[in-house]
């Protein structure tokens, strides 16, 4: 009679949750927004690379596929997407000035004019000087090839681009901050057994790089490389969401330091290394294990404090890591130090970080794990934990790195909708990659 007492509890909460009930401790709605199967349409062919866009009314996503040496793939990206690359430029720059007017009200205290002769006769000069400081205390760290396919798009654009606004676009992620989640679930936690990787940006989904939301597919030449997808902006050549053919990805969300919790040793960010973008791409673009990411990492003269997921086809598992300038941290499902009963608790098959400062006191991931343990696929994911967790404020991907799969959500650009409120695209690589 017990036993049937609690099934019936078990079912009960089970019902609530499917029939739409918000989970304890989440403060979102589940994502109800339409799956969007779109057709790719070809846009450009030249020697070494090829378009298409993805759309439908303002869901849109940039595609292209591109091979060779870095020069030849950089040259064939500007030929490509050289205007709209130039134009994302200034949508950063724009973004600078809306931050500083909008965010902090200046305009509360400043006339319009005189705020806009403060940015862009004070504050944009600093920050520009700032970056051109971040590459001269990087480059030595920095391999030659992320320079040669910038020059590679400079030269492919035909005079649109400028390569030092492009090098200083690639090291904005060295002077920002993002709140994102990061879960991997594989094995007994998922419907089928297979590895999903589910990685949120949480940045501000008004920033107006969102106008070119792309995809870009590398073949590359050089020796040791695997064809990988980076997954985010145009003119962004390093990796804020990868996957490589063979079925790694990778996805990160910044750390903090938090009162009270004891480190060994104490996370340090430091500015002398290499950048953490071009970090996380390498690892997709030349490791074919998760044991070739752990030896890459912990050779790497480190800049960020950040944390890491990265999922592996080929060890069929999902790692987090700690990562800063000062250690190297790598948890499986099982050995997370900050596991607590409450709000964070250990299942078989699954490792997380939410949105927030870790260890985070949120109990909304564990409430939707609690009922999907066992059941979950890309759907829970993209629907229950992005929505119901609130997480997703710039962009959504969800990777399927067996099957070569996407699917993803960009903010809408003009407008401030949360890419976790948007309709899910779907994406399958596979077509491509043998073009």
């Amino acid at each position: 009679m017990r036993i049937l007492f609690l099934f019936a509890i078990s079912l009960s909460l089970f019902q609530d949750y499917t029939q739409g009930q918000v989970p304890a401790g989440c403060d979102g709605v589940r994502n109800t927004e339409p799956l969007l199967y779109l057709t790719p349409q070809p846009l450009k062919t030249v020697q070494n690379g090829q378009s298409w866009l993805i759309q439908q009314d303002t869901n849109v996503i940039y595609l292209a596929k591109v091979k060779g040496t870095p020069y030849q793939m950089g040259y064939a990206l500007g030929q490509l997407y050289g205007k709209e690359i130039a134009k994302n430029i200034k949508n950063l720059a724009n973004y600078g000035y809306f931050m500083f007017k909008d965010k902090l009200n200046v305009l509360d205290y400043l006339t319009e004019w005189q705020s806009w002769l403060i940015f862009h006769f004070v504050i944009e000069p600093l920050v520009l000087f700032s970056l051109d400081v971040d590459y001269l205390v990087t480059w030595i760290y920095t391999p030659e090839r992320y320079a040669e396919e910038m020059r590679g798009i400079v030269a492919g654009s035909g005079g649109k681009i400028s390569y030092r606004h492009l090098q200083r676009f690639n090291l904005f992620a060295e002077l920002s901050r993002a709140h994102c989640t990061i879960l991997g679930a594989w094995g007994d936690a998922t419907a089928d057994g297979k590895l999903y990787h589910l990685r949120t940006l949480d940045w501000n989904p008004t920033a107006k790089v969102n106008e070119f939301p792309a995809i870009i597919i590398y073949e590359p030449s050089e020796a040791g490389s695997q064809q990988f997808a980076n997954i985010g902006y145009l003119g962004l050549i390093g990796s804020l969401t990868a996957m490589s053919r063979i079925g790694i990805s990778v996805g990160e969300k910044v750390m903090y330091r938090k009162d009270g919790i004891d480190y060994n040793p104490t996370p340090e960010w430091t500015y002398f290394g290499k950048p953490w973008l071009y970090v996380l791409r390498d690892t997709i673009q030349f490791a074919t294990n998760l044991q070739d990411v752990e030896n890459m990492l912990l050779s790497t003269q480190r800049t960020a404090m950040i944390h890491l997921g990265f999922a592996s086809v080929p060890d069929n598992t999902f790692r987090g890591v700690d990562y800063s300038s000062t250690d190297l941290i790598f948890y499986d499902d099982s050995n997370y130090t900050r596991y607590s009963s409450t709000y964070h608790p250990q299942y078989d098959g699954i490792f997380y970080y939410d949105r927030h400062v870790q260890p985070s006191g949120s109990t909304c991931i564990k409430s939707i794990l609690d009922s999907a343990h066992g059941s979950i696929t890309p759907e829970t994911l993209y629907r229950d934990v992005t929505g119901y967790h609130a997480s997703g404020d710039a962009s959504v991907v969800v990777m399927d790195p067996a099957g070569g799969q996407l699917w993803l959500s960009y903010s809408l650009y003009g407008a401030e909708l949360h890419a976790y409120k948007r309709s899910p695209i779907y994406m399958n690589l596979n077509q491509f990659w043998d073009l």
